[in-house]
C-alpha cells in the first residue's frame, strides 16, 4: 500500500515568496494524490485587525492548491462579520473544532473538520483546532460572537466518531508544541501537525502518533508519509526565500 502524502506549512506570516509558492505547486504535482495543508497564522495581521483589500497570502495559496488550514490565533476575529470578511480570499476550508459561535454562526468558510482524498483515495480526515484566544469562562466572551473551547477535549470527541468515516485522523493544530504532545496521545488520532511554536522538528514516542512542526515564516515544507499510525516518517524540505 502506498502511503499518503502530506506537504505543510505554518505560520507563514504572509511571507511566501514566489519561489517558494512555485516550489510549493512543483511538490504537490510531483505526487499525485497529496495533500497540502497549512497550521494556521498564514496571514500577517493581528487577530483584533484585518487588511481592508484582503489577505494577499490567502489568494496565493488558494492559487497554489492548499486543501486546508487550521485557524491560527492571526486568522481569527472577534466578530462574525470582520471574521468573514478576513477569510473571504480562503477557497480552501479553514479549519477550528474549538471554535464555538455564542451570538452568530460561525462563517461558511469555517469547518471543524474537513475528509479529504488522499493517495489511492483513501479518506483523511483532518481536524483543525486554534488556540484558546477567547476561554468560555473569561470576561471577554460576554462581548465576543465566539469562543474557544479546550482543544484537546474538543479532539478527543471528534476524532472518535471520524474513526469510523476516515482511514486516517489527522490534527492540524495551531495549538503549540506542548498542547500537540497530548495530542499525539490521543489513540483516535495517527498524525499531529502542528504549528504555532515557530520551530521545526520532527518526532515520535512509543504508541504515539508522530509531531511534525515545519517551521515558520516559509522556512520549510514537511513532507510526511504515512500509511497508519505507527508507519509514518517525514522529511523538511527547505523553502526558497528569492524571487
Amino acid at each position: 500500500m502506498d502511503p499518503v502524502v502530506i506537504f505543510h506549512t505554518s505560520d507563514l506570516h504572509n511571507r511566501l515568496s514566489p519561489a517558494a509558492a512555485r516550489q510549493l505547486s512543483e511538490l504537490k504535482a510531483s505526487r499525485p494524490g497529496a495533500l497540502l495543508l497549512d497550521a494556521g497564522d498564514a496571514v500577517a495581521a493581528g487577530n483584533l485587525t484585518f487588511r481592508l483589500r484582503g489577505e494577499p497570502i490567502l489568494r496565493k495559496m488558494a492559487e497554489v492548491g492548499y486543501d486546508a488550514m487550521a485557524m491560527g490565533n492571526r486568522e481569527s476575529h472577534p466578530s462574525r462579520r470582520i471574521l468573514e470578511r478576513k477569510l473571504r480570499e480562503a477557497t480552501f476550508p479553514v479549519l477550528a473544532a474549538n471554535l464555538v459561535a455564542k451570538r452568530q454562526p460561525l462563517p461558511e468558510a469555517v469547518q471543524n473538520h474537513a475528509v479529504l482524498n488522499g493517495v489511492g483515495g483513501r479518506r483523511v480526515a483532518v481536524i483543525g483546532l486554534a488556540p484558546q484566544i477567547t476561554r468560555p469562562d473569561s470576561a471577554w466572551a460576554r462581548v465576543t460572537d465566539y469562543v474557544f473551547d479546550d482543544p484537546l477535549s474538543a479532539a478527543g470527541r471528534l476524532a472518535e466518531e471520524l474513526r469510523e468515516k476516515a482511514d486516517l485522523v489527522v490534527c492540524l493544530s495551531h495549538c503549540g508544541d506542548r498542547v500537540d504532545r497530548d495530542l499525539a496521545a490521543l489513540a483516535a488520532v495517527d498524525l499531529v501537525l502542528g504549528g504555532h511554536s515557530h520551530r521545526d522538528f520532527v518526532e515520535q514516542e512509543p504508541g504515539q502518533a508522530m509531531i511534525v512542526h515545519p517551521g515558520h515564516h516559509g522556512s520549510h515544507v514537511a513532507c510526511t508519509e504515512i500509511t497508519a499510525r505507527d508507519d509514518a516518517r517525514c522529511v523538511l524540505h527547505p523553502l526558497e526565500a528569492g524571487q
